[in-house]
């Protein structure tokens, strides 16, 4: 049997070795049926018996496996193909009707799990190839399914044309894939057509056919009715015209499902969007927003108003498709998993090595497999709760729409697909609850989900179990009424450990708190069972709070070390008159080296002598307080001198999960793209910031917080790079994001949650794939317009623009939501159209480690001008041709004349391939010469060199300047604000200082701005224009400054002395002032005097070209070299 199955063979040396790799495989084996008889549904187990029994070739009780493993869970679309493929390939041949009907039961059982075309086709294939069985080669014996008369004799063309249409109509929902079962089928029929004997018989049949494919919808339905109209005027001609009208009129019911619009989509778009999504990521975004267009009872498919006409098959098969999706993603993950955990068995089974240093490697590389195995799994447990996600949305939607028959199996098979996950397992029994399911067949649901042992994966995980006991509580606590619960005392003096003398709700507890001990020794760090047990028995049933309290006593490391535990049970306690307990309590508590925020403990102690305690107590709370601070200060020390001491690891990069679909919050976390620094290349290199891996979402805050406080709580966690108050006024609380320095400070941050700031329990989380990158919108959306978008999804938090100062055409953003959750709603609107733009917007998850440098700053842009006015892109990579990769062409386009304005930019795939097009400049072009340049993206505000004064005085009547800015003022939306006022070319942004300088279009525009009857407000703050010419005099600096008449660049004022030649004219003039007055001497005069000299002529000449320009003279303006004459005259 091992030769049947050559992948289950090891690659060794020798036989010797064969021998010992196949004793420890059955060593392995047999323990692990050791297991699964006291665990005999567990999930794991019988994976990895599987796969051990394979390589031992054990095919029959590999089937068995196979066998018991379907009936638990779903299989995804590989493991149904292997299971089915074994099958075949170890039945008896020809095969018998009974191995032929069980062959069908398992193809049955498989469509029921995940939609799989490629097993419809499967299935198809099999029933024709016994249908059509002939005799066989032996070389291809077991291969090909030969089956016996009895099974000849059952297939006749009726029952297999039937059976192959149930299989069709499995699949026919699929608008494109669907075009893959029909093709086999239509195929099947011409055979039978060709060597009919009723010819007539045959090819009504075909017409029967052809008619209902063409009222169902598909993308291929052009290429059907061409097929069609072929086949009739091929075998039919006489019937031709007639037939071709009855099928026109059937396919306008397909046409119209294919070209129902709503929201300016219909179903052919998505459908092209699945067929060149690029991978798989793709592909499942745009299912997300298939389903949420498909679903939306609200969206509007014509002019008129009518509301759409929902389709639930449609509905369903866009749920199950984007399901199937999942599958395809987690079966090669799970194999490469089962292949890691393959190599960290053998690596058990190695002899050992007396040599020191050999040791030494093998622990190194089994701790490497191990974080391999541990990064494998939560990557897989991620993708899976991105999957219950869905199933979510399915069952929610099935409850509405569905009778509840079909809701109830649509939340089974969630169940058997997402076993893993605690929400979708709740969401069933709360189903079935509400349909009256008895008590027997609820407790058998619950400890179904505990016996397949999926809840816990990966290794010490007990989110998904302690809400499945939480729930299991709260099922039993609603089982009875209060009175009976007082009424049924257990006996005070019974062992906790007999749980069947216990009442129902807290042997549950009990129950899950030793589950959870199992899974992770410390417990469960958010403490949800003793809670809800403390809860329970202090307001529902009294009289079990003794029993509750001798539960929560027994020692636990999640319990000991939590401040919340000890707040709530001192509480418990101290309201029961049980001073001295609770005081025992807090003593204890605050000598513990690992309570997790002694500061809150401390305070609480504080506050429970000055309530039940005396003036004695109280002094002596002071003293313990005084003396544990001291030993915890003394700690935090020795940590922070140990960290101090050790340069930062480099962090490797965990891959990346296919498709963020979920919410959930508990997916592993991506490491940050970083970078180890070298000190000895002598290269300055610094780390990138990482917003998304470096800042904590904190919620909960006290009403008007000052920032200062919140820092605090986190000064032994971090260096704080950034901390941003979010005021809410829908909300008694507050908001803040606290960005770090590094991401290993966010750990220790995350573990400050739920401590208190007066009396607020605050609430910290990780804000990992919360931010969204958005591109590619319309020129006019402005942060208003996003926000008002985005916000139908959940709250934001924050939006950061860049700067357009360098290049007015960026148009993207950061939008950060309130959760992963929220971020990935917001997905829907990828490909989204704004404006009247006929391309749809980029949303897409934030990753830092897939930035790249900013396209207008790199060395990649070329400039090519001299084009002519005809020019196209096609043109232009002609003359590039050779030259490179080419990534983006952006002609210089007149939309009014329609032609080319002469130049345009070119992207090109690297600098080196920029670089190589520049020989081209000055190659001649359509009798022109070409100019082949680096994009300079900040050319428009270079000062060339002959630029005339007059230019400069121009640009500067042109400027104003913005005070009173609020703080943290972002540049872009401080322009966008400006925009809806006056045109706005430039700005830029002073935040030393609160100002910014904005280069209008015209000079209009200022004396609107600065004559304005409304005053500006911007955030908050009522915002002051200034003119350049008007601004109040610098306060008085070093001899070293500059005065300068210019916001952006200090060479302006150096440039405006070249009109400033009769300088020594007016030094002259204010010397013969000065001999005039006794009182002065040229020794009082300094480095002010002269400041106060240059400022007056300035201005002074300034408002004699001001008087020039408005005319008021009424004589011509004098040219330059006519002013510099008249000063060379007065010299003279």
């Amino acid at each position: 049997m091992a030769d049947d199955l050559p992948q289950n063979a090891l690659v060794t040396d020798g036989s010797l070795n064969n021998i010992n790799t196949n004793d420890d495989i059955l060593s392995d084996l047999s323990q692990i049926l050791a297991d699964l008889e006291e665990k005999p549904d567990n999930v794991p187990l019988i994976r990895k018996q599987i796969y051990l029994m394979l390589r031992l070739g054990m095919s029959t009780e590999v089937l068995d496996a196979y066998n018991k493993l379907s009936s638990l869970i779903m299989l995804d679309e590989n493991t149904w193909i292997s299971y089915i493929d074994l099958k075949l390939s170890t039945s008896l041949r020809p095969l018998s009707l009974d191995a032929f009907v069980d062959i069908l039961e398992r193809f049955d059982q498989a469509e029921h799990d995940y939609f799989s075309i490629p097993l419809l086709h499967r299935h198809i294939e099999f029933i024709l190839s016994c249908f059509r069985s002939k005799p066989i080669s032996s070389e291809t014996q077991k291969h090909v399914p030969y089956a016996d008369s009895d099974v000849v004799e059952f297939l006749t063309e009726d029952n297999t044309r039937d059976m192959i249409r149930a299989i069709y109509q499995r699949g026919s929902q699929a608008l494109a894939d669907s075009d893959q079962l029909w093709q086999i089928w239509i195929g099947w029929e011409m055979e039978l057509l060709g060597s009919a004997p009723d010819k007539n018989a045959a090819m009504e049949a075909i017409h029967m056919m052809y008619a209902d494919r063409i009222k169902t919808a598909h993308t291929s339905l052009d290429q059907t009715s061409n097929a069609y109209s072929s086949f009739c005027s091929e075998h039919c001609p006489q019937q031709y015209e007639a037939r071709m009208v009855d099928a026109t009129e059937a396919s306008k019911i397909a046409k119209g499902k294919l070209t129902e619009k709503r929201y300016g989509r219909i179903r052919n778009d998505f459908e092209e969007q699945l067929k060149y999504a690029p991978d798989l990521n793709a592909q499942l975004q745009v299912f997300l927003e298939y389903i949420s267009w498909e679903s939306d009872s609200r969206a509007k498919n014509n002019a008129r108003g009518k509301g759409p006409q929902l389709d639930n098959l449609m509905i369903q098969s866009v749920y199950e498709r984007a399901i199937s999706h999942y599958t395809r993603a987690s079966g090669p993950m799970q194999t490469s998993l089962d292949t890691t955990e393959e190599t960290l068995r053998l690596s058990r089974h190695r002899p050992k090595e007396t040599r020191k240093k050999k040791r030494e490697e093998e622990v190194v590389e089994r701790e490497a497999v191990q974080q391999q195995i541990q990064i494998e799994s939560e990557a897989l447990r991620a993708l899976k709760d991105a999957e219950a996600a869905v199933w979510l949305r399915y069952g929610a939607w099935a409850v509405e729409s569905l009778p509840p028959e079909a809701a109830r199996k649509v939340w089974s098979r969630a169940i058997r697909a997402c076993a893993q996950n605690g929400d979708v397992w709740i969401e069933f029994l709360l189903n079935e609850e509400t349909h009256g399911t008895s008590l027997e067949g609820m407790t058998l649901v619950f400890e179904r989900s505990l016996a397949i042992g999926l809840l816990g994966t990966p290794n010490g995980r007990t989110t998904d179990l302690v809400s499945m006991f939480v729930y299991r509580a709260a099922f039993e606590n609603r089982l009875e009424p209060r009175e009976e619960v007082e009424g049924k005392l257990w006996s005070r003096g019974m062992a906790l450990t007999l749980r069947a003398t216990l009442h129902p709700v807290i042997a549950t507890i009990v129950r899950g708190i030793e589950y959870v001990a199992e899974v992770n020794k410390s417990g469960d760090s958010s403490l949800q069972l003793e809670k809800f047990l403390l809860a329970w028995a202090e307001t529902r049933a009294p009289d079990y709070l003794e029993q509750a309290l001798l539960i929560v006593d027994k020692p636990n490391k999640a319990r000991l070390s939590a401040y919340q535990m000890v707040l709530l049970h001192t509480d418990i306690l101290s309201r029961h008159s049980r001073i001295e307990q609770a005081r025992d309590i807090f003593h204890k508590a605050i000598q513990r080296s690992d309570l997790d925020w002694p500061e809150a403990v401390y305070e609480a102690l504080i506050r429970f002598e000055n309530t039940h305690g005396t003036l004695g107590s109280l002094l002596d709370a002071k003293k313990r307080i005084s003396r544990e601070q001291e030993k915890l200060t003394k700690r935090r020390e020795k940590a922070a001198l140990e960290i101090q001491q050790y340069p930062a690891p480099t962090v490797s990069t965990i891959p990346e999960v296919i498709m963020d679909i979920t919410a959930s919050e508990t997916a592993p976390e991506q490491a940050p793209d970083t970078i180890a620094l070298d000190p000895s290349d002598g290269q300055d290199r610094t780390q990138k910031r990482d917003r998304e891996h470096t800042t904590i979402l904190l919620g909960g805050l006290p009403k008007g917080i000052a920032q200062d406080r919140v820092e605090s709580l986190f000064t032994d966690c971090g260096v704080i790079r950034e901390t941003t108050m979010i005021p809410n006024d829908d909300n008694v609380h507050d908001t803040a994001l606290v960005e770090f320095s590094g991401v290993e400070a966010v750990p220790l941050a995350l573990q400050k949650d739920r401590r208190k700031i007066d009396g607020n329990a605050i609430s910290i989380s990780m804000l990992w794939r919360s931010t969204l990158f958005v591109t590619n919108f319309a020129q006019e959306v402005d942060d208003a317009t996003l926000r008002q978008l985005f916000s139908q999804y959940g709250r934001i938090l924050q939006t950061r623009w860049p700067s357009r100062k360098y290049a007015s055409n960026r148009r993207f953003c950061y939008i950060t939501m309130e959760s992963p959750s929220a971020a990935q709603s917001a997905l829907i609107l990828h490909g989204y159209k704004t404006g009247n733009e006929n391309f749809g917007m980029n949303v897409l998850v934030s990753d830092p480690s897939a930035r790249t440098q900013r396209s207008d700053a790199s060395n990649t842009t070329l400039f090519i001008g001299g084009l002519d006015n005809k020019t196209t892109e096609t043109d232009v990579r002609g003359i590039l041709q050779g030259r490179g990769t080419i990534r983006h062409i952006k002609l210089g386009w007149d939309p009014v004349k329609r032609i080319c304005k002469g130049f345009a930019f070119v992207d090109m795939a690297s600098e080196a391939e920029a670089n190589a097009c520049l020989p081209l400049d000055g190659t001649p072009y359509l009798k022109k010469k070409l100019k082949v340049q680096i994009s300079d993206p900040n050319f428009a505000n270079k000062k060339a060199k002959d630029r005339k004064p007059e230019q400069l005085v121009e640009r500067r009547d042109r400027l104003v300047t913005l005070s009173n800015l609020p703080d943290n003022t972002q540049e872009g939306l401080l322009q966008q604000a400006l925009e809806k006022v006056v045109p706005v070319k430039r700005l830029e942004l002073f935040s030393r200082v609160n100002e910014a300088v904005a280069e209008l279009e015209t000079a209009q525009d200022v004396g609107k701005l600065l004559l304005g009857s409304e005053p500006f407000v911007f955030e908050g703050n009522e915002i002051h224009f200034t003119d350049r010419k008007n601004r109040p005099a610098p306060p008085t600096r070093a001899a070293a400054d500059t005065i300068t008449t210019t916001s952006f660049a200090p060479r302006a004022a150096r440039k405006a002395k070249v009109i400033a030649k009769p300088r020594p004219t007016a030094i002259a003039a204010v010397g013969s002032a000065s001999s005039s007055n006794p009182s002065s001497t040229p020794a009082t005069q300094g480095q002010d005097d002269f400041r106060a000299l240059v400022a007056a002529k300035n201005k002074q000449r300034e408002d004699n070209l001001t008087t020039a320009r408005d005319g008021t003279a009424g004589e011509k303006r004098k040219s330059q070299h006519e002013e510099h004459d008249a000063a060379k005259r007065t010299r003279i």
